[in-house]
């Protein structure tokens, strides 16, 4: 079967998508012998391309009216030949494609990218579930009517959680909903937790306003400790901002940026571990939560998405408030060192807990299912 799958960030960017998606067409190709063809949106000059597949790129700081129906052109001259279109981002231009195309669509949701972009913009601070009920002015309006009739025209929608399905059933949605856990490959190596002289905590996160690292970075500050370090990777529209409050900062070297980093460089990290924070208003089920816990580290995250059900209710780590504010924080990092005995033990249960449920032997056996059954569909 031949498929094109559509993303709108791909390594070396940060973020979710960016994690699944080499994954997934590696799979797809190995052990299905799909060919696939992925088109991305990038900023950068080269992509961070393994395992020989094919990868075509749209400079994301096109115009946007430009960029939008190069996009579009470039979905349907690509689709023109597949059997099905994967889509992972680029949802509308796929839609609008497809209007001509007319290929079986599956999508993955993992947001609501109209939400994103209002509190990225400050045009509301209300939260993912309020965001829905709440009327707003025609921009808004508009851009939730072409979500609605983009979601609505798929054939298949997999979601990472059920809180994410039950988002896309009160859009109206009539087809046919596959909820599939995220997942992770499982270290061999735990992270030496507790272990240094120093407590490291690490962020792994597309640098948005949502994501709220602002709060963890003035958490750090706050503790005036210099064997306290916080090490984030990513990069984003924050990060000139983030920066220039990090100066703040006693020592250079007690908040450090890496950018965006290769798989690897990020595994090293976090072995190197103690805490990892995620701080978000909104996750549907983060790939960077259960990648630092698959590694036995110590973790504080939002009660958003499926983060509850994942941490159970801090059996196996520790939930932050919200909204999110840097004391609380700053309470949650205080705590955790304070009995690393107990955090500890929470660490290793949620490591236990990441193997037996959102481990990717798994996932991807669940998307072999999906893909083997369209195309039985596609031969009869």
């Amino acid at each position: 079967m031949k498929v094109l799958v559509t993303v709108g960030i791909f390594p070396p960017d940060i973020g979710g998508p960016a994690t699944f998606v080499p994954k997934i067409t590696k799979y797809l190709q190995d052990e299905l012998n799909h060919e696939i063809e992925i088109l991305t949106l990038s900023d950068h000059k080269n992509l961070n391309i393994k395992h020989d597949l094919s990868v075509y790129k749209i400079d994301r700081n096109l115009p946007i009216i430009y960029r939008w129906l190069k996009t579009i052109l470039t979905i349907y001259k690509l689709g023109k030949d597949k059997d099905l279109i994967f889509v992972n981002g680029l949802g509308t231009e796929t839609t609008i494609a497809n209007i001509i195309l007319k290929k079986k669509i599956i999508r993955k949701i993992v947001g609501d990218p109209v939400w994103e972009r209002a509190f990225n913009k400050a045009k509301t601070n209300t939260i993912f579930d309020d965001f829905q009920k709440e009327n707003f002015g025609l921009s808004i309006s508009l851009q939730k009517k072409i979500r609605n009739y983009s979601i609505k025209n798929t054939d298949i929608v997999v979601t990472p959680s059920q809180h994410l399905k039950n988002f896309i059933l009160e859009l109206g949605y009539k087809n046919k909903i596959e909820v599939i856990n995220n997942g992770v490959n499982i270290p061999k190596e735990n992270s030496k937790i507790f272990k240094q002289d120093q407590i490291n905590v690490t962020v792994v996160s597309r640098l948005v306003k949502h994501k709220n690292i602002e709060k963890i970075i003035e958490a750090v500050l706050d503790f005036n400790n210099p064997l306290i370090k916080l090490k984030i990777i990513g990069e984003g529209p924050e990060l000139d901002r983030l920066k220039s409050i990090s100066l703040k900062s006693k020592t250079e070297d007690d908040i450090i940026f890496f950018g965006n980093l290769n798989r690897e460089d990020i595994n090293h990290i976090y072995l190197k571990s103690d805490i990892y924070i995620q701080a978000s208003n909104y996750e549907g089920l983060p790939h960077s939560l259960i990648e630092a816990m698959s590694f036995g580290i110590s973790v504080l995250c939002t009660p958003v998405g499926e983060c509850i059900e994942i941490l159970g209710n801090e059996e196996r780590g520790y939930i932050l408030d919200l909204p999110v504010s840097k004391d609380n924080i700053k309470l949650k990092i205080a705590e955790i060192i304070s009995d690393k005995n107990l955090a500890y033990i929470k660490s290793q249960k949620g490591k236990d807990f990441i193997f037996k449920k959102y481990n990717s032997t798994n996932t991807f056996s669940q998307y072999k299912d999906l893909f083997t059954k369209q195309l039985q569909k596609e031969s009869k």
